[in-house]
């Protein structure tokens, strides 16, 4: 449990220094983590003997991160109708597809294995780049922290808890550990951080002229918009989760690596986070932040 502590402590000053500075800086930490999911989750179907065309993968991963960079001023507003992520994501698919067709053989699960890490951690992670380009920076800022800090809130919260009070499994074949319990704590959790946080930013911007002007700018949603959002995102973080463990169980694997002790590899870091994210992506977005 010490190991854990100090590991996710790391992580918090990380993420926390990544969201302080943006630009290329968080660009730079979301790329490495998003190859290093990906690398992950290409490892793990490995074990279950399937071919991954692992390259593809990978430059489908630095393309999602150049588009939403300069996405716009390659394409001068042309293809202002697809977003940098769907433009990355069709250019990535097309890719791998293509290579696996000039195998010249019947290799589904070379073409399954190759294309779901596009997708999943692929695709969420590429959600996530585009909130520091929201409409001013005390969005972005607000947007990154509910990203990356429910799903923290909501795990720990699932598992002080569910290890207290956890007595109904929530979904004992995939995740054994897992309570109806913690669930519920975590959710509870996700809806008061939710809230707590842009009620803090407004807090912080009445005395902060720069922040004012953001949120005069452009207003935030009201209070009860953002505990309905840290519901939903929260229930997805708990979604991610089960689903990196379906992976898993699948692929016979207790962890999808080791790097990080106590929690073990970034995609069982990420794997919530990255469902919190495509919830704030959807949000802001609907909001025209």
């Amino acid at each position: 449990m010490i190991k854990r502590i100090i590991t996710a402590a790391v992580l918090i000053i990380i993420m926390a220094l990544g969201i302080w500075f943006q630009g290329w800086p968080l660009r730079i930490i979301l790329l490495v983590s998003m190859l290093m999911s990906t690398s992950e989750m290409y490892r793990a179907f490995r074990r279950i003997n399937y071919d991954p065309v692992r390259w593809s993968g990978y430059v489908y991963c630095v393309l999602a991160v150049l588009a939403q960079a300069y996405y716009a001023t390659l394409t001068g507003g042309v293809f202002a109708a697809i977003s940098p992520p769907m433009f990355a994501l069709i250019i990535g698919l097309l890719l791998a597809m293509t290579v696996i067709i000039f195998k010249g053989k019947v290799a589904f699960d070379s073409l399954m294995s190759t294309v779901f890490p596009m997708l999943y951690p692929g695709l969420f992670f590429s959600l996530i780049i585009p909130l520091q380009d929201l409409s001013t920076r005390t969005a972005s800022t607000l947007a990154l922290v509910l990203t990356f800090f429910i799903a923290s809130v909501n795990d720990t919260f699932a598992l002080f808890i569910g290890l207290r009070f956890g007595r109904h499994r929530l979904s004992p074949e995939i995740s054994p550990k897992k309570s109806v319990e913690g669930s519920i704590a975590g959710l509870i959790a996700s809806v008061a951080f939710a809230m707590l946080a842009p009620w803090v930013t407004r807090l912080i911007a009445a005395g902060h002229p720069r922040m004012s002007a953001d949120l005069a700018a452009s207003p935030l949603p009201p209070l009860w918009a953002f505990g309905i959002l840290g519901l939903i995102a929260g229930g997805l973080s708990q979604i991610g989760d089960l689903v990196a463990s379906l992976v898993k169980r699948h692929c016979g694997i207790k962890d999808f690596g080791t790097i990080f002790p106590g929690h073990g590899g970034m995609m069982d870091r990420m794997d919530g986070i990255l469902f919190c994210g495509v919830a704030c992506y959807v949000f802001f977005k609907i909001y025209g932040l």
